[in-house]
């Protein structure tokens, strides 16, 4: 990684120690983002009552700290459009006190190599990203796209207007 790009670490959540529960429970993100992604603590919820085997819900940290969430589903936990072999990647969050200092491109980049040493015969990551209505989901569009994920199928009707499916290849 260059000095410009945050290093970052994926810690699974039943390895978190309770000060690293507690800082992503209380992960500040935005009324826009909470939109996209949704809340965290439901998040954590389905994560820990989840096969792990199939859903895997990781911390993002920074420097040491936790600075965002993110699931991965699988198998009977992804969504029905998430095709075999897939995985799919369910509400990305960064704190909104660390955004723009490129800690989401880093961690979707790191989210490809923990799926290559923990379920390495997923084929792809994938995942649907809302367009929005007036004010839109660019960054997190140009996130994607900047970590070298593409458009993957035909745009539909989602909850804040079009929805994109966008995948990576593993």
């Amino acid at each position: 990684m260059t000095a410009e790009t945050p290093h970052v670490e994926l810690i699974r959540s039943h390895a978190l120690d309770a000060a690293e529960r507690d800082a992503v429970l209380s992960l500040s993100i935005s009324p826009e983002q909470l939109e996209f992604a949704g809340g965290v603590a439901r998040s954590v919820e389905a994560c820990d009552a989840g096969d792990p085997a199939e859903i895997a819900g990781l911390a993002i940290r920074e420097a040491g700290a936790v600075v965002g969430w993110v699931a991965l589903k699988r198998g009977a936990s992804a969504p029905d459009w998430v095709e075999d072999g897939a995985v799919a990647v369910s509400g990305l969050r960064i704190d909104s006190r660390h955004q723009g200092r490129g800690i989401g491109p880093a961690a979707l980049a790191e989210l490809a190599r923990w799926i290559r040493r923990h379920w390495p015969e997923a084929s792809r990551l994938v995942l649907r990203v809302d367009e929005g209505n007036d004010a839109g989901n660019d960054a997190g569009i140009r996130a994607y796209e900047k970590a070298g994920w593409v458009e993957a199928g035909a745009r539909r009707a989602g909850r804040v207007g079009l929805e994109r499916t966008m995948a990576l290849a593993l």
